[in-house]
């Protein structure tokens, strides 16, 4: 997996150090202060202010191992059990709840096994270094590989404790393997069912590629899974997970209220969220249409490129979304931004950079977030080059504008 020949910087030294650690700063600026903040309200493992523990979700990962090597499955999925138990260790915190499938729980058993501030470290130091070894394919000079967990989405991951890593490097891993070794992209692909909801565009590039056999692979993958955990953990926690939990998620997106995780979601529709719900949902109906048309016209971009063009549609087309969600987004915005600097128009730099912020800022102003992936969706849509080469076809005249505007 060595760095690609078409990755070669074209990119002025000037920029790769003034230029670029000015705007890399300017991202990702508040996830120091988010980070600084944790740290100073520490206690223990406490967060005093936020009644949360350090590593904030990543609690859920060792709550979940812990309760299945304990046998205690039944409160895995009972909201108001699974806080008291937590309540239990950690003392009184603000609602947790597990929301992943139950096969996640062979990722998060062993590191149950652990004290819980040893767990977050190797859950951390693991991610990090999962990450950067899937993404060295796609890095080009003017970067390095830590700049990939440097990105604003990276910070928030890191600080969040979450899967963000993990799945952004299953994902990074698929669309390499795709072209060269179409068996290995379809066992990663079944892997990404630890969060499904995520998987629309994966199972979609397959078909349009007919990869046939990945596909079945894919499948093997996903089923044999959840037969192990049916095996291990009983059906009927599926059944809760599929009903019970889906109902939750539901109502937490749909609370009253200036809840601080919606300033982490990036969807138009929670941008709406205090609005008329039926222009929310027309809203955000819109924005998928829109970015389903962007990966449309990508869909035959090598793979390389798809990989980062599907994400960006991804993020935009789900409504049930995070920015710790999005450490492939922001690596993709960040290559093509500081990979192909003086090919693009200053309009592009622009909406690239507010895109590659956009996880950090959606935490300001929410409306910045959709609108912002959206733009930055249209700039690598626009810059995707076909699998012998070429560039993609041209979609609403864009490149015939955009080559006017530039002369």
């Amino acid at each position: 997996m060595g760095q690609s020949p078409q990755n070669v910087s074209i990119v002025p030294a000037r920029l790769a150090s003034s230029h670029l650690l000015i705007l890399w700063l300017g991202a990702t600026f508040l996830g120091t202060v988010l980070i600084l903040s944790d740290l100073l309200q520490l206690d223990g493992v406490r967060l005093t202010q936020a009644r949360l523990i350090v590593g904030r979700d990543f609690l859920n990962v060792w709550s979940g191992g812990r309760l299945a090597q304990d046998g205690q499955l039944a409160t895995l999925y009972d909201y108001q059990a699974y806080m008291a138990w937590q309540a239990s260790i950690f003392g009184p915190l603000d609602p947790y709840n597990y929301s992943y499938p139950p096969h996640s729980l062979f990722l998060a058993m062993p590191f149950a096994t652990l004290p819980y501030p040893l767990a977050l470290a190797i859950w951390t130091l693991l991610g990090t270094a999962f990450f950067m070894w899937a993404a060295r394919a796609y890095i080009p000079d003017t970067l390095s590989l830590t700049h990939a967990i440097l990105t604003p989405a990276a910070i928030v991951n890191i600080w969040a404790g979450h899967y963000g890593f993990l799945i952004g490097g299953l994902w990074l891993l698929y669309f390499h393997y795709l072209d060269r070794f179409p068996g290995r992209s379809g066992a990663v692909a079944g892997l990404l069912t630890l969060k499904p909801h995520l998987g629309l565009l994966i199972a979609l590039t397959m078909l349009l590629r007919k990869k046939i056999r990945p596909i079945l692979i894919a499948c093997v993958v996903a089923l044999s899974l959840i037969g192990l955990s049916i095996l291990m953990f009983g059906g009927d926690l599926w059944r809760t997970w599929l009903v019970e939990t889906s109902a939750l998620q539901t109502r937490i997106m749909t609370a009253p209220g200036p809840k601080f995780y919606y300033f982490m979601m990036p969807s138009a529709y929670i941008a709406l969220r205090e609005a008329p719900a039926s222009l929310a949902f027309m809203a955000q109906t819109g924005f998928a249409i829109a970015a389903l048309a962007l990966f449309w016209k990508a869909r035959d971009a090598r793979a390389q490129d798809l990989a980062f063009v599907s994400a960006s549609a991804t993020a935009v087309i789900m409504p049930y979304i995070f920015n710790y969600d999005l450490t492939v987004c922001s690596l993709g915005f960040a290559i093509l931004l500081f990979g192909r600097w003086e090919t693009l128009t200053t309009w592009e730099r622009a909406a690239l950079w507010f895109a590659f912020a956009a996880p950090l800022l959606v935490m300001v102003f929410n409306p910045i977030g959709p609108l912002s992936l959206l733009a930055g969706l249209f700039v690598q849509a626009s810059h995707a080059t076909g699998r012998n080469g070429e560039a993609t076809p041209p979609m609403f005249g864009w490149q015939k504008w955009r080559g006017h505007a530039s002369t």
